[in-house]
């Protein structure tokens, strides 16, 4: 094959490649469903497959948080028992009675076993199961915010890439126009050689960056449906826009607010709770422990000897009781056990004050960066503006022969920098606020 065949055959494969991505880019968003944040956030509130297993661990501490299971109420067990037993001694010399003998007996009893006092471990373990419950509530609440700063970033991750592919879709479609307009030119006599090349060499890369741009916005999407809980391979119309809303913040009042509401120091301090009720119920083994019994014994039995007549009776017991047990000494299991956990609860206090000491420094990294990319945000707007009238001048100039095609290469690769640069600036600007919110517990407010 010729070296012009070659670039003719090259020529027409990305051309084809090209079209064939922007019809069905063009043609997938007819086809999609549309979905907002707000139903985004919806979905995945329902759908999401750690927010599913949470929902279940806090249903199964609600189970458990009830006063029977603490043992504040009595246990009562039914019993029965029938036995038959038929012994013949009609041949044996030796019994004392050579006879058939036949028993039956039936037996039952009731029995009630109620503990009255054992050190207030019954109100320990009550509390204990309400903070476990809360526990179980609370590691729901983070992984809500987790999910939800999940869907935020990825929603508009997914846009980014969308908005990077319709600009890159302006440069390309110059791009072609140029080309073509160089070939048509040539084919005159009155072109440049180098030009109709510099417009040939930049709609293969455009091209090119748009091809990987198309695989950039696929993958988010597949992010955002794993997320969200459906199919991966779902596709989006997403109909809200990067927006971004330029807040100002006080740092001190966002500190403040953090120490107050942020749900892993809240979490913290439920792990202080439960352990401070277990402290409470090793100290429960220190005191008497006072217990109550009673119940009811029915037998009945029948005896049948030989051809005499059935003999039968019937035998009823009650009985009520009370214990006191007490440990008066077992080597100083408990004494030390009540130690360390006093010492755990010592390092649980260590962990809350690093846990917040952490946090203010975080909160305090994206306070400076949001602070930072607001600056850069409004930077960027203005440079895209004016990359965009130098463009939009360049394109004039360049169709009137004031500026070659490496000029205005330059400054259409200087639009489309701007272009994305801008793009990003806001989704990380919005990046920024999402994580303000979730380090002061706004997200679920919001």
């Amino acid at each position: 094959m010729s070296l012009n065949k070659l670039k003719m055959s090259t020529s027409l494969f990305v051309k084809l490649m090209v079209i064939t991505s922007l019809m069905s880019f063009s043609n997938s968003l007819q086809a999609q469903d549309s979905l907002s944040l707000e139903d985004a956030l919806k979905v995945a509130l329902k759908q999401n497959f750690d927010i599913l297993l949470t929902e279940k661990a806090v249903e199964v501490n609600q189970i458990q948080n009830t006063w029977g299971q603490a043992g504040r109420f009595p246990t009562v067990t039914l019993s029965a028992q029938q036995g038959n037993n038929i012994s013949d001694q009609s041949n044996n010399p030796t019994s004392f009675i050579q006879a058939l003998l036949m028993t039956n007996s039936l037996q039952g009893g009731a029995n009630v076993n109620w503990t009255l006092f054992n050190g207030f471990r019954v109100r320990a373990n009550k509390e204990k199961l309400e903070q476990l419950e809360l526990q179980s509530e609370g590691n729901a609440t983070l992984v809500i915010e987790n999910t939800i700063q999940g869907i935020i970033l990825n929603y508009y991750q997914a846009k980014l890439q969308q908005e990077k592919i319709l600009l890159l879709n302006n440069v390309i479609e110059l791009s072609k126009q140029k080309w073509e307009y160089q070939k048509l030119r040539q084919d005159l006599g009155v072109a440049l050689t180098v030009d109709l090349l510099q417009y040939e060499s930049a709609f293969y890369q455009d091209s090119t960056n748009l091809i990987m741009q198309h695989l950039a916005y696929d993958n988010a999407i597949r992010n955002l449906n794993l997320i969200m809980g459906v199919d991966e391979s779902k596709q989006w119309d997403l109909t809200d826009e990067i927006e971004v809303d330029a807040v100002g913040y006080d740092f001190e009042a966002l500190k403040e607010k953090m120490l107050s509401s942020n749900q892993n120091i809240k979490n913290e301090f439920i792990n202080i709770e439960i352990l401070a009720r277990d402290i409470t119920l090793a100290k429960a083994t220190m005191y008497p422990v006072v217990g109550f019994n009673a119940g009811a014994q029915f037998q009945a039995n029948s005896f049948k000897i030989g051809d005499f007549p059935r003999a039968q009776g019937v035998t009823v017991n009650y009985y009520a009781n009370f214990t006191l047990n007490f440990t008066l000494y077992d080597g100083g299991k408990v004494k030390r056990g009540i130690q360390a956990l006093e010492v755990q609860n010592e390092v649980n206090e260590i962990q809350l004050d690093k846990l917040k000491s952490t946090l203010s420094s975080e909160l305090k990294t994206h306070y400076d960066l949001y602070e930072a990319r607001l600056k850069m945000f409004d930077l960027t707007k203005k440079s895209f503006r004016v990359a965009q009238k130098n463009f939009d001048i360049a394109k004039l100039k360049e169709s009137s022969g004031l500026i070659n095609s490496f000029a205005f290469r330059d400054i259409e690769m200087a639009y489309l920098t701007t272009g994305l640069s801008m793009i990003e600036t806001g989704f990380n600007l919005i990046e920024s606020q999402t994580n303000l919110a979730k380090l002061t517990g706004g997200l679920l407010d919001e």
